[in-house]
Formats: structure tokens, sequence, C-alpha cells
């Protein structure tokens, strides 16, 4: 995938003399949405779900602070292995095995920040060299992608949820 049809990422416009800062961003975005949510009715948002099946605000945004955190392990790998294979995270079982809806917005929104810091760091200290690195991304199916594709396809991670949260808080019953 190099172009989303659902949220219109374009991976060709994040490169790698953009993509650091972009996702070192993530966490002021993830910030706004999460940690800005004081009164009980505005925390009941979080824990909306707009149908079966579709995860709530809180839900994907524990997603991506995983993802994050995933990513940049894996990262590491393609820095150390030749042509890694990554295991998945098991998305939908960590949601539950990890309690993603009992979360605290607001440490969650510092965890966010903390975890896009994290691998915006680790892939700021790259040269040419580590940024075309090869691995094999399992999802949706085994390819060979670039470092440069990880740091990006981890970006459309963040952006794509960003895009599925706020569908999420407009359509909530209660919203303004």
């Amino acid at each position: 995938m190099d172009i989303c049809e659902e949220c219109g990422f374009d991976y060709e416009d994040h490169p790698t003399d953009v993509v650091v800062d972009e996702l070192a961003a993530l966490g002021v975005a993830y910030g706004r949405r999460l940690a800005t949510k004081d009164s009980s009715r505005e925390r009941d948002v979080l824990h909306y779900h707009p149908a079966p099946g579709i995860w709530s605000v809180l839900e994907y945004a524990c997603h991506v602070r995983d993802v994050l955190l995933a990513q940049r392990e894996r990262l590491f790998l393609a820095l150390v292995e030749d042509r890694p294979s990554f295991a998945p995270i098991y998305r939908d079982r960590r949601a539950v095995l990890a309690r993603y809806e009992d979360e605290d917005p607001f440490r969650l929104a510092d965890e966010i920040a903390m975890a896009a810091g994290l691998i915006a760091w680790a892939l700021a200290g790259l040269d040419t060299t580590a940024w075309a690195r090869r691995c094999i991304y399992n999802f949706p199916e085994p390819a060979e992608r670039s470092v440069e594709w990880l740091a990006q396809h981890t970006l459309h991670e963040g952006v794509h949820h960003l895009f599925d949260i706020d569908r999420i808080l407009s359509s909530a019953p209660g919203r303004r």
C-alpha cells in the first residue's frame, strides 16, 4: 500500500526528511483528543462504539501507542538483522488482554507522546544506508519493505487512526 483510499495518506508525501518530525507531532495530536476530556459526559464519548466491530476512541489511541512501540522494536531488528520478518501484534486480542477500555486518557496521552518521541528519536539518527535497509512486513500480506516505508507506515497508522477518532468524536451522541 502506498496510498490509503480511506484516509488519503500518500506515503510519497512523507519522505525521510519530514517523517521524523511528523511522527513526533503525533503525541500532540492525540493529546488534544484525549487529555482535554474533563467532564464525565466527555469521558463517555471516549468509550463510545459507533457500530459493532468499530473501536472506541480510547481503543484506537491505545492501539496507536502499542503500534509506535512495536514499530520501534521492529526498526531496531531491521537495523541489526538482515531482512527480518516481524511477528504480529495481535491487535484485536491485545485490545482485550491489555484492557484498552480501562486506560486513563490523560496517562494514555502522555504515553503516546512518549512512544512517538522514542520512535522519532530512533529514526532521526539514521543515515541513508539505514533508511534503505530491508525487512519483511507481514501485514496485510508478506512483502519486502525498506526502513523508510516502515517509518511511513507507522505515521500512516497514527494519521489514519486520528481520522477514525475524529469520525467517532463527530458522530458520538451528546456531541455539539
